[in-house]
């Protein structure tokens, strides 16, 4: 009974989360009739002028407000979509590094362009994790039309792309893909002898759709590489054998002496 007593005077954590995200919200809506009136260049130029705020020293917190208001604009002109007050707030939270439960149809595709479009102005590049192949190429060929009007590349990784192609998907702004797609590139890069050889750059901000199917029910699928190994290597091994041997039997030698 006090339990409920307190619930109702105090709330519980999730209230108190989204009251603590109400006035990033308040302040996006404020931006939005700014944005209104923009023309199209107006609004495509806002891309640079959000990397020359960061260049001088401002946070992407710090232009969190009119960045989401661009976005929310970009999508009502060209999609014909507009992100909802409890859209921006899932915006945020993913921007946060935090996880947003939505219901399928709430609008979840559109959701991740907020954040997406945010972390990008760094360029360091943005991964958006879908379930399947054909999640990532529809999104990104749906989703794509607001980055791309906004001046950013989109790229999406599936496997009946090449190596090069691949390499440059991962040189765009944004990036979608599988976890398993995402995964083997990571592993085959390690496996990589030759930097060139390797598509993936460093890793920085990801989104990851179905984040509780894809990090705890296929979790338990390890993903595994093999490669075969070079005659090189093999003659290497002989070579180095003996010398390792002769190495070992020297410390045994000196252990028992010093025993």
């Amino acid at each position: 009974m006090l339990g409920g007593l307190l619930k109702k005077v105090i709330g519980t954590e999730n209230d108190r989360e989204l009251k603590r995200l109400r006035p990033l919200v308040v302040s996006v809506n404020e931006h939005e009739a700014e944005m209104r009136v923009k023309a199209d260049d107006e609004l495509k130029a806002m891309t640079g002028a959000f990397r020359e705020r960061l260049d001088r020293g401002a946070t992407l917190d710090d232009i969190l407000p009119e960045a989401f208001a661009v976005v929310r604009e970009v999508a009502r002109r060209v999609l014909e979509m507009r992100h909802f007050d409890v859209q921006i707030i899932g915006g945020i939270v993913l921007h946060q590094g935090k996880i947003a439960e939505m219901a399928t149809g709430e609008g979840k595709t559109l959701v991740a362009t907020l954040p997406a479009y945010l972390n990008a102005l760094t360029g360091r590049g943005v991964h958006i994790v879908t379930v399947n192949d054909y999640l990532a190429k529809r999104d990104r060929d749906w989703m794509g039309k607001i980055y791309e009007f906004l001046g950013l590349s989109v790229g999406v990784i599936h496997h009946d792309i090449t190596p090069e192609e691949r390499k440059r998907a991962y040189q765009s702004d944004i990036t979608y893909g599988t976890n398993t797609e995402f995964g083997f590139d990571y592993l085959r890069d390690n496996m990589a002898i030759d930097p060139d050889s390797q598509v993936q750059r460093d890793h920085y901000f990801a989104i990851v759709d179905e984040v509780d199917s894809i990090l705890i029910d296929e979790a338990r699928t390890p993903l595994i590489i093999s490669g075969p190994v070079e005659r090189s290597e093999r003659h290497h091994f002989g070579e180095l054998k003996p010398q390792v041997e002769r190495l070992m039997q020297s410390q045994n030698r000196l252990m028992a002496q010093l025993l």
